[in-house]
C-alpha cells in the first residue's frame, strides 16, 4: 500500500504538473493581492491594515482594531476575500507537498512529504474562525480569537518547517552528488 501510494505521487508529480501548480500558486497570489476586494483593496479602505491571516499572532484588542479600521466595506472585502484564501492552502500544499516529494524520493511512506498538508489543515481552522469572528462583529469572543490566532501560528510554523525540510533534502543531496562526483574524478 505504501509505496502504491508513492508510486502515484511519483507519476503525478511530473516536471509539467509541478510547473502548473507553481503558476497556479502564482496566479492565486495576485488574484489575493490584486483581485476585486483583494488585500490592496482592503488596505487602501483600512488606512494600510492588512489581512490578519498575516500576523503570526491575535489578540482580541488588536483585532477588534483591525476590524474597525477596515470598516464595513473592508470587512465585505475581506468575507469576499476569504474565498480565495480557501483556494490558495491547496495550492502552496501541492506545490510544497510536490517540492518534498521531488527532493526527498521516497520508496515507502514518508512523513515529511504530507507535512505541508498540516499547515494546510491549520489554515483552514484558522479561515473558519476568522469569518465567525467577522461575522460575530462587532460582538469578538476571546475563545474564537484564540482558536484562530492557534491555528495561524501553527499555520505559519508547519509551513516554514516544511521549507526547512526541504532545504535540508536539498542540502544532503547536494553533498550526496557532490561526493559521488568526486568518486568519479
Amino acid at each position: 500500500m505504501s509505496s502504491s501510494l508513492m508510486k502515484k505521487l511519483k507519476s503525478f508529480f511530473t516536471n509539467t504538473v509541478l510547473i502548473i501548480i507553481f503558476i497556479s500558486f502564482i496566479g492565486v497570489n495576485l488574484w489575493m493581492q490584486f483581485g476585486v476586494g483583494g488585500i490592496s483593496d482592503i488596505k487602501y479602505v483600512s488606512g494600510g491594515k492588512t489581512i490578519p491571516d498575516i500576523n503570526l499572532y491575535q489578540t482580541v484588542d488588536n483585532l477588534s482594531e483591525t476590524l474597525t479600521a477596515f470598516g464595513a466595506q473592508g470587512r465585505v472585502y475581506y468575507l469576499r476575500y476569504q474565498f480565495r484564501d480557501f483556494i490558495y492552502p491547496i495550492t502552496y500544499g501541492l506545490l510544497l507537498m510536490g517540492l518534498l516529494y521531488r527532493m526527498i524520493k521516497p520508496r515507502s511512506i514518508n512523513f515529511w512529504v504530507f507535512l505541508p498538508w498540516i499547515a494546510v489543515g491549520f489554515d483552514f481552522i484558522e479561515n473558519y474562525y476568522l469569518r465567525v469572528i467577522f461575522y460575530d462583529y462587532p460582538e469578538i469572543y476571546s475563545s474564537k480569537v484564540a482558536i484562530a490566532s492557534w491555528a495561524t501560528s501553527l499555520k505559519w510554523f508547519f509551513i516554514l518547517f516544511s521549507i526547512l525540510i526541504f532545504l535540508l533534502a536539498y542540502i544532503k543531496r547536494r553533498r550526496k552528488n557532490i561526493a559521488l562526483e568526486s568518486k568519479t574524478v
